[in-house]
């Protein structure tokens, strides 16, 4: 890597120009929170840290308004020094190994910020599953009782809606991972068909990804397969084990699709019928493509998410349909449209004790340029669903589909 980007490459990776943006953009968060420093715990799914370092180490950083940030990690971070691991240029070039929080600690009370305000990342999140943080309750018990006299402040969702709006580097980077979600959709419907079994399918998807320089990360990829259903989560075989769905005509077969590269996220929610899908698919097609459409004709700088996201759950409210996912959300971090809206109108629920408990918006902000969006429209009935969709990024041109093949109901045999 160098101070320079070059985005024509198979393999693009982020310039030190795009370091020193990251850094500036945090250190004005700083200047504008009155804070001397932030500690970021990069524990999650998506490790915070790495917006500082561009790798992912799970660590802690120490980031202050002047000087270079601290890395600290548990071990000697061998990977800088073999020959596999000196191919990349490090961005955090300051780093301590051992114990984390005694080294966080010194080094605080070294830069005479032992008793000053300091902000924190990690005790919320915006990350699906991580709302209550990512900081262990002993970890930082711990920190308050080696740092008494800081003042902590939170500033876990101002740090996370900085890495939400992409800069021209980060947005290459994004393409190419929504690229790669575009091929693992490609290899997911050319695997399916009668006698296929879903593991095969799956295994088709995440090989066109690693093997285009991706990753995936948890949940790995949400999947369901068989002549109906309306759930919506990890296929039971991942964490149960048992023998595998063998796809029969009539079937469909879904996903929710992770592609990552050079840690940003693209989503895509391929759809496949086995036979031409009959009168209720298409009937729950046409409400995602119209969800789908007005999302797309609404984007634009200025326009509120909860306006965006009422606009795409318009047609739900009108099909006697409900949704067990967002119609849109946030590609990343996420911010989600509602969820569970109508489960009442669906006649394959009336067995359930209890109806499925809707979910409101979890959050609102004015998009701007550079905001990127999962567009996963959902409609489900009589036990039937169909969701569609890609990642949208919205540039200076106006909204920019990054994703096709996912963006119908596919239809295969």
């Amino acid at each position: 890597m160098t101070d320079t980007f070059e985005e024509t490459t198979k393999y693009p990776t982020l310039s030190l120009r795009e370091r020193d943006r990251r850094w500036d953009s945090i250190r004005a968060l700083l200047e504008r929170s009155g804070l001397d420093g932030v500690v970021v715990f990069g524990y999650g799914r998506d490790s915070a840290d790495s917006y500082i370092t561009n790798e992912v180490t799970h660590s802690v950083v120490l980031f202050t308004r002047t000087g270079d940030p601290l890395l600290l990690v548990g071990d000697v971070p061998l990977g800088r020094f073999d020959e596999p691991g000196a191919r990349w240029e490090r961005w955090v070039e300051d780093w301590a190994h051992g114990e984390r929080l005694a080294n966080l600690a010194a080094a605080v009370r070294e830069r005479g910020l032992d008793r000053t305000a300091l902000g924190v990342v990690g005790l919320t999140s915006r990350f699906v599953g991580d709302w209550s943080g990512v900081i262990p309750f002993g970890e930082w018990t711990r920190v308050l009782s080696l740092l008494p006299d800081v003042t902590w402040v939170d500033i876990s969702a101002e740090y996370e809606s900085l890495a939400l709006v992409k800069s021209a580097e980060e947005q290459v980077l994004l393409r190419r991972a929504a690229e790669l979600g575009e091929a693992a959709c490609a290899a997911f419907v050319a695997k399916a068909g009668e006698g296929a079994n879903e593991h095969e399918i799956v295994a088709a998807s995440f090989q066109a990804i690693i093997a285009g320089g991706g990753w995936a990360r948890w949940p790995f990829m949400l999947e369901r397969a068989g002549a109906s259903g309306f759930a919506w989560n990890i296929p039971e075989w991942f964490g149960m084990g048992g023998a595998p769905h063998v796809l029969k005509r009539g079937d469909t077969i879904a996903a929710e699709i992770f592609a990552f590269y050079g840690g940003m996220e693209s989503q895509q929610q391929i759809d496949v019928s086995l036979g031409e899908p009959d009168a209720l698919l298409r009937e729950l097609e046409a409400v995602c493509r119209e969800s789908y459409e007005a999302g797309l004709a609404a984007l634009r700088p200025g326009l509120r998410f909860s306006e965006l996201a009422a606009v795409m759950e318009e047609p739900l409210h009108r099909s006697r349909t409900w949704n067990t996912g967002p119609m849109v959300q946030t590609v990343s971090p996420l911010f989600n449209s509602a969820t569970r809206l109508h489960p009442e109108v669906d006649p394959a629920l009336s067995r359930l004790e209890k109806l499925p408990s809707g979910m409101g918006l979890d959050g609102d902000f004015e998009i701007t340029e550079g905001h990127a969006f999962a567009f996963e429209p959902n409609a489900v009935r009589d036990g039937k669903r169909v969701c569609i969709g890609g990642t949208v990024l919205l540039t200076a041109s106006g909204p920019e589909e990054l994703n096709t093949i996912p963006n119908h109901l596919n239809v295969v045999g």
